[in-house]
């Protein structure tokens, strides 16, 4: 597994971030353990988690946080892992009620340091933003947090544009650490005309005009949902006929879930998946890691996130993260 630098800190991280969000519920302790002991070996590192996974179940449990800490416990391994955790998310049964204050960080950030058994966190995320606070508040809010000593470093998970901007002036004006990536919706499937990945209006996802900032800044991108639902992948074992953009399958045969088929069946993409056949073979990868391997090929440092569900899965996404495919084979 190749490993880089995360700019702006002296982080030291796998080319891909092991998405854990299904940690402890949806997937089980062992088989989450399996896939870390796995990820491991290879010399992943870099794990991606937040403190509300987990509390949509009865529970209300930090689950995925509390699997991790039980793993890295029982392996002995906290050097092993560099956790990127998220906090300040709205609270599930009052979703228009903010919590990017300090008092509801703070506690985000203390449940997670006793889920995850670690005295400070390496990366650390504001989930969500609040557009009624400026944003120098926001960022001396996480410098307070920094000079406790709780958070190393942090960054900006579901942040506009231009939020984005004023953070960077602020910093550069008053010398401060400020962001240093930026986590939003991202992946190489581009939506449909009219059709949004999310219904949560308060996720944020890359533009061409964002992605012109990040060329510009040079801020690290993060991006979640990277794989696109693992749409690519998932169409590649339907075995469709498609030629020139045009899928020639009767669209009624294809059994992808109707979510997907709105979503990301579209003339960009279906071309998009003939470019990743002819590379299949040359690249000896699946298109899910060819997905993934896309953002190695930026002019800004891109890590994508993904999440997996058993070892073999693990494999392909550990492939994403030693391939190196030229940008445009897939543009």
């Amino acid at each position: 597994m190749k490993n880089v630098t995360l700019r702006g800190t002296t982080l030291n991280v796998s080319a891909v971030c092991l998405g854990t969000g299904d940690f402890g519920s949806g997937l089980p302790k062992e088989d989450a353990f399996a896939i870390l002991d796995a990820f491991t070996a290879t010399g992943g590192n870099f794990v991606d988690t937040a403190n509300v996974y987990g509390k949509w179940n009865p529970d209300k449990r930090n689950i995925s946080e509390i699997t991790l800490g039980e793993w890295m416990k029982s392996r002995k391994a906290f050097d092993k892992l560099v956790i990127a955790t998220k906090g300040g998310h709205y609270n599930l049964s009052s979703p228009d009620i903010s919590r990017v204050t300090r008092q509801a960080v703070r506690e985000d950030i203390e449940e997670s340091l006793r889920a995850l058994g670690l005295d400070r966190i390496d990366f650390y995320w504001l989930h969500r933003d609040d557009e009624t606070i400026p944003i120098e508040d926001i960022i001396g809010m996480m410098e307070y947090f920094v000079s406790e000593g709780l958070i190393r470093w942090y960054g900006a998970s579901n942040y506009k544009q231009e939020r984005m901007d004023a953070a960077v002036r602020y910093t550069k004006k008053n010398g401060c650490q400020g962001f240093t990536a930026v986590s939003n919706r991202w992946s190489l499937a581009v939506p449909s005309p009219g059709e949004s990945p999310g219904a949560d209006p308060s996720l944020a996802a890359m533009d061409d005009a964002f992605y012109q900032w990040h060329c510009e800044t040079g801020m690290p991108a993060i991006p979640y949902s990277a794989s696109a639902r693992g749409f690519f992948e998932k169409l590649y074992a339907l075995n469709p006929i498609i030629q020139n953009g045009k899928l020639l399958t009767p669209l009624k045969e294809l059994a992808l879930p109707d979510r997907l088929k709105r979503l990301y069946l579209n003339e960009t993409n279906l071309r998009t998946y003939e470019r990743l056949l002819a590379l299949k073979d040359e690249c000896n990868c699946s298109l899910y890691a060819l997905s993934l391997a896309y953002f190695a090929g930026h002019p800004f440092q891109a890590i994508p996130v993904s999440s997996v569900r058993n070892t073999r899965q693990l494999e392909e996404l550990i492939r994403a993260g030693e391939i190196l495919v030229p940008h445009e084979a897939m543009m």
